[in-house]
């Protein structure tokens, strides 16, 4: 038990080390060599940091992914030379950033055990760990995610303050993945129970969703330039609708057809999604189905830390030491996971099914998995919502050990 402030922050000091030591010693033996994805970043970044174009070449500019990570690999790259040591320690510096805003969080939220359990979690979880060498979109846009709800429920600032810093957290957000310029109204709706303080945080979310228009409004600018349509943050969100919403789709990433090519990224963009959106109009049933299957392909493994680092551990370990990576990623999160879903059930147990479902920890975690289901799904994508599932996972074990007080942590959020 946490008994004072002293001792809640000498836990979260330890927690912190822990956490910093971990990954700082994986990096120590695993080189960073992008492969998949992370290349891409890494070609993206290279472009950006030489010739200050974001594209895949100086002549072929791109809005395919938001820009928010090659920017941030560029912006080293021109400091430091194009070296991958300061991605790693920036990767480590955002990775151990996210352990301290979840202790953070599940102690405001529950109380300082549920917090202090849950960045241990955090702290030794193997992907968190492992992804420090990968150049990616998660580990940023989670730090951004988390600082928006600290923003969100920090009763310390005035309303506007916290709107603003909300908007502003979530808006950088949204640079990385656009699936953030929504979360202001994911959070307000977590107010749900309480219909006065509903009503009361509504200009909250609506000034923070305003400030997020105003930070992404330049990217969206710039796209328009480019292509000469509107074009928001991506142009692959018809592109993965397409990939998900096809008769050959099994929920998964698949290519798309070679119809497309020689298409440029609006127009592909733009015939895709009409493909798709007409074989949901015409297959409705199949739609709800499959976004049902798409949810627990989803959450059903995590190896994707391991296939991302494998150039990387087998140039110091050999193709050997994969798989039983793979099955210490498997397993560590099958275990939370499970945890998770527990914590979700002794929720409702205590308050009842509406109050635990727009939980906060539990509304975003859905609000992820139901946009991703109306997409496609890669075990990436629930990344960012291992700290909620950490959460949760920490108020079902202290709950098991009598050693958190859920009821009385209830009534804190209930009225935050």
């Amino acid at each position: 038990m946490v008994k004072s402030d002293a001792d809640y922050l000498k836990i979260s000091f330890a927690i912190l080390v822990v956490a910093f030591a971990l990954r700082v010693m994986w990096y120590a033996v695993i080189p960073v060599i992008p492969m998949s994805d992370p290349k891409a970043y890494d070609l993206l970044a290279r472009t950006l940091a030489d010739y200050g174009v974001y594209g895949w070449s100086v002549d072929r500019l791109s809005a395919y992914w938001p820009p928010g990570t090659s920017a941030m690999y560029a912006a080293l790259y021109r400091t430091f030379g194009q070296s991958y040591n300061p991605v790693a320690i920036v990767n480590i510096i955002l990775s151990t950033g996210i352990v301290g805003l979840t202790m953070w969080l599940g102690w405001r939220l529950f109380d300082a055990q549920t917090g202090l359990f849950a960045g241990l979690l955090m702290a030794i979880w193997p992907s968190e760990v492992l992804y420090v060498t990968i150049l990616a979109s998660e580990l940023p846009f989670t730090v951004f995610v988390l600082l928006g709800c600290v923003a969100w429920f920090n009763l310390r600032l005035s309303k506007s303050l916290r709107a603003v810093a909300t908007g502003l957290a979530f808006g950088a957000a949204s640079y990385f993945r656009p699936v953030a310029l929504l979360l202001p109204i994911v959070l307000w709706l977590s107010s749900l129970p309480n219909w006065r303080k509903l009503r009361d945080d509504l200009p909250l979310a609506l000034i923070a969703i305003i400030i997020v228009g105003v930070v992404v409004a330049p990217w969206s600018v710039r796209n328009t330039k480019v292509f000469g349509h509107f074009v928001g943050m991506s142009t692959a969100d018809g592109v993965n609708l397409w990939v998900g919403n096809n008769a050959n789709s099994d929920g998964y990433y698949m290519p798309i057809p070679a119809w497309t090519e020689g298409l440029g990224e609006y127009e592909q963009d733009r015939r895709l999604g009409q493909e798709a959106r007409r074989f949901i109009l015409d297959n409705p049933s199949t739609f709800i189905l499959r976004g049902i299957k798409k949810a627990v392909l989803l959450h059903l493994n995590e190896t994707i830390a391991v296939t991302w680092n494998t150039e990387g551990i087998t140039d110091r370990f050999g193709e050997n030491a994969l798989f039983p990576l793979k099955l210490v990623t498997r397993g560590f999160w099958t275990g939370v996971l499970l945890l998770a879903l527990g914590g979700i059930a002794i929720l409702m147990r205590s308050r009842g099914v509406l109050p635990s479902l727009v939980n906060p920890i539990v509304l975003i975690w859905a609000y992820y998995t139901a946009i991703y289901s109306v997409f496609f799904v890669t075990d990436r994508y629930h990344f960012p919502a291992h700290p909620f599932i950490a959460t949760l996972a920490s108020v079902a074990v202290l709950t098991c050990m009598k050693l958190t007080p859920l009821v009385r942590a209830d009534k804190k959020l209930l009225n935050r």
